[in-house]
């Protein structure tokens, strides 16, 4: 059940940068195996987009954005916010009956699990350099590329949409911490 609690209640901007909690936003967790043509069929089917093969990449339509996570996992996000009346997703229960019921692979809701913090301008790897290691500089990751790292010793998954446009997605329980370590880090450009 979507948790209608939002762990961050304000917004932030300075200095040409600015981030905002992105909520309520709708997570599935999809693990398969490609190399099986019944899922890869099955779950093309299911989100009317094919599974992103190559590392650190993603798929997108009109519904859903699909993000690669490792070989034989994908985080399924919503492009559309959640109402507090529209609780269930059709998706979820499609892929569950589709995948998970057939022992094709498992299909996991872990929308309460994350919390996603949208960040835009110039700026923004400056920012994120200060507590990762990942290369954010690095030719492979160009836009609309994913990747999982530790950003000030807290797990995320990074998806950069554009060069100025990037979202972060964080487990609920450290979104606190990192949001303000995320906001003074933006003070000292």
């Amino acid at each position: 059940m979507l948790n209608f609690v939002s762990p961050v209640t304000e917004n932030h901007t300075y200095n040409n940068f600015s981030m905002e909690e992105k909520t309520p936003v709708a997570k599935i967790n999809l693990r398969g195996n490609l190399d099986n043509k019944d899922f890869a069929t099955k779950a093309g089917k299911i989100l009317g987009m094919i599974l992103p093969k190559e590392s650190c990449s993603t798929s997108t339509n009109e519904n859903i954005s699909c993000l690669w996570l490792g070989p034989n996992e994908w985080l399924l996000v919503s492009n559309d916010l959640v109402t507090k009346d529209n609780n269930d997703y059709e998706i979820e229960q499609a892929l569950f009956d589709g995948i998970s019921k057939t022992n094709l692979g498992s299909v996991t809701n872990v929308t309460d699990h994350y919390t996603i913090f949208k960040l835009t301008g110039s700026n923004i790897f400056e920012i994120l350099s200060k507590g990762c290691p990942f290369n954010f500089n690095s030719d492979n990751f160009g836009d609309d590329k994913v990747v999982q790292t530790v950003l000030n010793h807290v797990d995320v998954i990074i998806h950069k949409k554009t060069k100025d446009e990037v979202n972060i997605y964080v487990r609920r329980s450290f979104s606190n911490y990192l949001w303000l370590w995320i906001k003074d880090s933006s003070t000292f450009l």
